[in-house]
């Protein structure tokens, strides 16, 4: 099995990489990356004959030309800017990248007649503003993005779906909500506090004090381990121009989570707000529904939170900093 990867270098495509590498399968992995190399060798799985390229997805010759002599039979397109927070700093540069750079991969299979599937990594940010009666979030709720992130999400689902109706690619759209877990940048809510802990603990303290952002808000976290089984099964049995929900079904506030934290560590955690973590606009709850993707490939979450949260402290006591 042929499969491109933008975006090797982030963390879920690591995990994509490493459940690969447990399956009794061969693969040929073609790896993109941008700014920085992956922190993983391309020889560390005997399956898995893998190739990193350094590719600004933005230069539609170069992608083209690596795709054209890849020849893929999958496309995973992880390689996106993907905060929210840096999207409400530099808006009009993530709208413009991310639509920019989907826009070179499925220009790049349509001129160049690559017979392959793409699974289109999207987000629940493309939902928006949900109202309480709204939730569990499903498929059918239109999209109605509230920030510029969900905003470029949104116009790479539309790119999707024209590109599917009228080049007849085989497009398949995820909206994935909050996926955690190790390798995970300290830019992301959990993997910041978990980080916070770690150097604190190191330095012997008992009482912790952790800057955050609004900790009253109710959010979907799934095992990043089991989104990208999900992605993997989408692969095979998702339906070409249709759009999945990938969630837990399972809203926790962010400061129960926090208790967890100290439960884990045993330590006291006390929260100091950082105002610039704060959105202009923010839903109170966001829970989305995996129904449709179980009815159509099998799949539901597995791994418990506090699982999770153990292997993302684990990881950040393995860093140096």
């Amino acid at each position: 099995m042929k499969i491109l990867i933008t975006g090797i270098s982030g963390f879920a495509a690591r995990h994509f990489v490493e459940l690969l590498a447990s399956l009794p399968d061969h693969f040929e992995v073609c790896g993109i990356y941008n700014r920085h190399y992956p922190e993983f060798p391309e020889t560390q799985f005997p399956n898995i004959n893998c190739q990193f390229h350094k590719i600004d997805l933005l230069d539609n010759g170069k992608f083209k030309d690596c795709a054209a002599s890849f020849r893929p039979e999958y496309i995973v397109h992880l390689g996106s800017r993907s905060s929210v927070v840096y999207s409400w700093k530099h808006p009009a540069e993530t709208i413009r990248k991310n639509t920019g750079i989907f826009t070179s991969i499925i220009e790049a299979i349509r001129t160049e007649n690559i017979k392959c599937r793409l699974l289109s990594v999207g987000s629940a940010e493309e939902y928006g503003m949900v109202k309480e009666d709204q939730l569990p979030i499903t498929e059918s709720l239109n999209p109605n993005p509230a920030s510029p992130y969900g905003v470029s999400r949104v116009m790479q689902q539309n790119l999707a779906e024209v590109y599917s109706n009228n080049y007849g690619l085989d497009i398949v759209h995820t909206r994935s909500f909050n996926h955690i877990g190790p390798y995970q940048s300290s830019d992301f809510v959990l993997s910041s506090f978990a980080r916070q802990i770690i150097k604190q603990k190191r330095e012997g303290l008992k009482e912790i004090e952790i800057a955050v952002g609004n900790i009253e808000v109710t959010r979907d976290f799934t095992d990043v381990r089991d989104v990208v089984r999900a992605y993997y099964l989408l692969l095979l049995k998702g339906k070409a121009g249709e759009v999945y929900n990938i969630c837990s079904n399972k809203g926790v506030i962010l400061k129960d989570l926090i208790k967890i934290f100290e439960r884990l560590t045993d330590t006291k955690i006390n929260c100091v707000l950082n105002p610039k973590t704060f959105h202009p606009s923010e839903n109170k709850q966001v829970i989305g529904s995996y129904e449709k993707l179980k009815r159509e490939t099998g799949w539901e979450p597995t791994i418990p939170i506090e699982k999770t949260l153990t292997d993302l402290l684990e990881y950040w006591k393995g860093k140096s900093s």
